[in-house]
């Protein structure tokens, strides 16, 4: 049933300015915009500093001061954030910071996503903040209600909440009573496109038969990845993963490699790559090597890698069946900043199946008897994050 709800807290009294600072206030602005996808917006003038929000192409920024080749931005909150100007156009400067205007706000549903979608005069920079792995906050910055002309509906039951956060900015809640299947940010013209990604669902007979897999052979082509004991790391990850995928399949998940053959992929060419397919699940699979290269033989074991907090089940489940099945040490479900898991949708890990660099688990990984056995296991992790959480 539509339903259409006019938000008269927002209305009557709770006015608010979604934006950096008094706009009344006059600085000397670069009004810069974004260029690329995926462009980190930093909590330091460093490539090496850590990631506050990931920005899409065509966001509108107001930068204050430059240095070291990165722009400072403002967006009222305790601290300042920075944004290399390889990532950005500089469009001109201004002595006052004009807010966007958020003309509408609308909630509804469709087969595969809820969406929360703001239309504003220009597209702000925003945030997605995983509060729990049940919940997620998209705020939005320098921006501001335009409250006599502004559209309010919702067409949807699911658990959306509109507030402001502290600094005042809006934030649109969203909460679940299971783990988040996945959510981004996409721009849409003057829309952003708040989406979250509906439940999982798993069915007995074939238990992955509404799911789109994807799996990214790591590395590849002039990437060969870790050379150890005359294997290359390439070579294996692609084994496993075309093993993966004929598992997958016969429980009627839709499954695609990033790569079929021997040839190199960008980073974010593969997640591009899994968007495209519209992928439920992301599983990048790796083989692992030591930096120390004296004492390589003494670290072994599997491990997994996640970025987001609705990832980490996943991989705990997919490592922990490897442990199960093959026996092999159990090296950590770890939290990692990596190109290939960062996005939060799909639901994306990293699985480190073993040392080619310690030589008897190298022994082990390029036997293809024992791949199936990784492969059955990745597959019963899958089947296990799913049966324990949907």
């Amino acid at each position: 049933m539509k339903k259409i709800l006019i938000f008269l807290l927002l209305l009557s009294g709770f006015y608010f300015a979604a934006f950096a600072g008094d706009i009344e206030s006059y600085k000397q602005y670069t009004i810069i915009k974004t260029t690329n996808n995926y462009v980190p917006l930093r909590d330091g003038a460093s490539d090496n500093a850590k990631r506050f929000s990931h920005l899409e192409k065509g966001v509108k920024i107001f930068a204050d001061e430059y240095k070291n080749n990165f722009y400072r931005v403002d967006l009222g909150l305790d601290k300042y954030y920075w944004i290399n100007k390889k990532d950005v156009d500089v469009t001109s400067k201004t002595i006052k910071k004009e807010p966007s205007k958020i003309n509408e706000i609308k909630i509804f549903e469709d087969e595969k996503y809820y969406t929360a979608k703001i239309k504003l005069t220009e597209i702000p920079p925003y945030n997605e903040i995983e509060t729990s792995k049940n919940s997620v906050d998209f705020i939005i910055y320098d921006s501001i209600l335009d409250k006599e002309n502004l559209i309010q509906t919702i067409e949807t039951n699911a658990n959306f909440k509109i507030s402001k956060d502290e600094f005042n900015n809006l934030k649109i809640s969203y909460f679940s009573n299971v783990p988040l299947s996945g959510h981004n940010v996409q721009i849409d013209g003057d829309n952003l496109l708040l989406k979250v990604k509906k439940p999982f669902l798993y069915g007995e007979n074939k238990p992955l038969e509404n799911l789109t897999i994807v799996i990214d052979p790591g590395h590849g082509g002039k990437d060969p990845g870790a050379v150890r004991n005359n294997l290359k790391e390439k070579d294996i990850n692609l084994e496993i993963s075309k093993k993966v995928k004929s598992k997958l399949k016969k429980l009627g998940a839709d499954v695609y490699l990033t790569r079929e053959k021997d040839e190199y992929k960008g980073l974010y060419e593969r997640v591009d790559f899994a968007k495209e397919k519209n992928a439920d699940i992301f599983i990048s699979i790796h083989q692992n090597s030591y930096l120390d290269r004296k004492n390589e033989n003494k670290k072994e074991g599997t491990s997994a890698f996640y970025y987001n907090k609705e990832s980490y089940n996943l991989a705990d489940e997919i490592k922990n069946a490897i442990v199960k099945r093959t026996k092999l040490k159990d090296d950590g479900t770890n939290l990692a900043s990596l190109a290939v898991i960062r996005t939060a949708d799909p639901v994306s890990v990293l699985i480190e199946c073993g040392y080619i660099a310690n030589k008897k688990e190298s022994e082990k990984l390029s036997d293809s008897n024992f791949q199936k056995k990784l492969a059955r296991a990745i597959v019963s992790g899958v089947k296990n994050y799913l049966r324990n959480n949907f």
